[in-house]
């Protein structure tokens, strides 16, 4: 009887430990994630402060984990540890970034498409191809690089991108990037427009001023609530911090509005090396009255210079060894990653907002948040960064 009852209490022990070390893991993970958002969003945007972009984080390490998978030596090092892809090799890194991916794309209003395309005189290793295809949803492809095809190759590849994406992602591939001797090239193209929780009224919705970062005043359509929202002022930022949550309550808009109508650069250095979340402890639920602009904002750009600020680099070289991914005698790499992601902001939303007027009045002590000027924004999946971006000029379509 006793040895019985000491068997169970070790039995749930190892349950309870077990289960301790896959919370841990998946903390470390949303981590991991975030210090990796600041880190791209600081190599990307740096030298884009007078221009909007937006950049989907998250899916780029995905993709990044699934090149681990198929990297060996250097290579290989330089991935796990630049893109911080944690702890594992890459069977246990491409389970459990694969799963994140299958979570996040389990919301239609996230479209992804994560796709390699080699050489057609390349081949694929069978249990490369087997992992991209059931974990990432990838296509993976032998194409024709060869000029004059290398033009319509990349126009096919820029039709399934753009299909995959609700057509949101265009023209991810330039035709010149393939050529003789590209081996490969990978392509990674994210959108993201939802309905919030708490909508804005479209007849809320007027001309206000907004002043870019050059310093321009112009007259942006700019929407209007009056709710309960997660706000804080954030010292160590030296901006406001306004949640608003989307309609799948696992996703929300993290707006960041700096405190200086030209505190745009201030922000995104004091984000450096900092997991934003760990930063916004003091969030708490106001009354908030919301001035924001509407805004749609594509963005592109080839990876290979933010990468090697991050240590990235054997990848894009005749170094780079992708020994897991090529069925090659020799060493091929890859000569590109091209990123492209899109995400819209309007009134759309399910439940209507507190009405202005006598309201209005009533709630006159309430805080207010002006996004007048350029600001930051993260769009998040419960603890995990999936996109960041700024707007510093005023831009809808």
């Amino acid at each position: 009887m006793m040895f019985s009852a000491m068997l169970s209490l070790l039995l749930a022990l190892a349950v309870i430990g077990g289960c301790q070390a896959k919370t841990s893991v998946g903390l470390d993970a949303a981590r991991d994630r975030n210090l990796l958002a600041a880190d791209l969003y600081n190599a990307i945007g740096a030298d884009r402060l007078n221009e909007n972009i937006v950049i989907g984080t998250a899916v780029i390490q995905t993709s990044m984990a699934l090149a681990f998978y198929g990297a060996k030596g250097q290579t290989a090092i330089e991935l796990k540890e630049g893109m911080r892809l944690g702890i594992g090799d890459g069977d246990q890194v491409s389970q459990r970034f694969g799963s994140f991916q299958q979570s996040l794309t389990r919301d239609n209003n996230l479209r992804l498409a994560n796709n390699i395309y080699i050489n057609e005189n390349l081949e694929f290793k069978g249990a490369f191809r087997d992992v991209a295809q059931r974990q990432f949803d990838s296509n993976i492809e032998k194409l024709d690089f060869h000029p004059p095809y290398n033009k319509r190759t990349a126009d096919g590849i820029n039709r399934a991108i753009a299909t995959k994406t609700n057509n949101q992602i265009q023209d991810i591939l330039k035709p010149e990037l393939l050529n003789d001797r590209t081996d490969g090239v990978m392509v990674n193209g994210v959108t993201y427009s939802a309905p919030w929780q708490k909508a804005f009224k479209l007849d809320k919705t007027e001309k206000r001023s907004f002043r870019t970062s050059s310093g321009q005043s112009v007259q942006v359509d700019t929407m209007w609530t009056l709710n309960h929202f997660n706000y804080a002022e954030v010292r160590s930022l030296d901006a406001k911090v306004l949640e608003l949550p989307y309609q799948n309550s696992e996703f929300s808009m993290l707006v960041l509005l700096p405190n200086r109508k030209d505190g745009l650069r201030a922000l995104q250095q004091s984000l450096v090396g900092k997991n934003l979340l760990s930063e916004l402890s003091e969030m708490s639920m106001h009354k908030v009255e919301v001035e924001l602009p509407k805004f749609s904002v594509t963005f592109g750009v080839s990876l290979e210079q933010p990468f090697k600020q991050l240590g990235v680099t054997t990848m894009f070289s005749r170094a780079g060894d992708f020994g897991n991914m090529y069925r090659m005698f020799v060493s091929h790499f890859i000569n590109a990653v091209e990123h492209k992601a899109h995400v819209e902001v309007s009134e759309a939303g399910v439940e209507q907002p507190l009405e202005s007027g006598l309201l209005k009045g009533l709630f006159s002590r309430n805080k207010k948040f002006e996004a007048d000027h350029p600001f930051a924004f993260a769009i998040k999946n419960r603890d995990s960064i999936v996109f960041m971006g700024h707007v510093a000029n005023y831009a809808y379509v």
